[in-house]
């Protein structure tokens, strides 16, 4: 793919991403139709049925791309004194708070009281790609090792982004970071020691 192509496969996705997430903010999203993230974004259908199955399709992949970029570029902010170190292995968890907090009218829509199961399950695939490829590439072990830890622990972290987004009065990012840690670090502390051991043994 030439890098033309590239940045315009990048600008159709970011549009129709941009123009789905205007339309949840505006209203409820079982009412949105792909016609209507068309009609915002100013794109052809063809060009969509290119890219997306369906907005369902549209939803978990652009915000997935979205948030891994985010996370991406995340650097600690060394005026923040709850921001983990860039490499312990919850970090990217702590960028998804910080990203709620921010933008809490996306994050109710995505998953605020008045959120569908699609919207859910959505979210947590979102979720459990993003946790299952920083801890994957931590620990170095195989995703289906992880199947049952990160579905568990996607849902948790869902759970605390609707606290942030939706609560009243909202849970800060600082807080939901702190209480997964309390809640998953004897398990992250038992990789690391299986890490630890396997790496004196080889």
């Amino acid at each position: 793919m030439s890098k033309g192509t590239d940045r315009r496969v990048r600008r159709t996705r970011a549009l129709l991403h941009n123009a789905l997430l205007e339309l949840m903010v505006e209203g409820s999203y079982e009412r949105i139709s792909v016609g209507d993230i068309l009609e915002r974004a100013d794109i052809g259908r063809s060009t969509f049925y290119a890219h997306f199955r369906d907005k369902d399709d549209l939803l978990l992949v652009s915000s997935t791309e979205y948030l891994r970029a985010t996370i991406m570029a995340a650097r600690p902010d060394p005026e923040d004194p709850a921001a983990p170190p860039i490499s312990a292995p919850l970090a990217p968890v702590y960028t998804l708070f910080v990203t709620a907090a921010e933008n809490p009218e996306i994050y109710r829509a995505l998953l605020g009281a008045k959120a569908n199961a699609a919207l859910l399950r959505a979210a947590r695939g979102m979720v459990a790609k993003i946790i299952a490829e920083r801890l994957t590439d931590t620990f170095d072990v195989e995703e289906d090792e992880l199947a049952a830890p990160v579905t568990f622990l996607s849902w948790g972290i869902v759970g605390l982004l609707g606290m942030i987004a939706d609560a009243d009065p909202p849970l800060t990012a600082a807080d939901a970071y702190r209480q997964l840690e309390d809640m998953v670090a004897p398990g992250l502390d038992r990789l690391v020691d299986e890490q630890e051991r396997t790496e004196s043994v080889g």
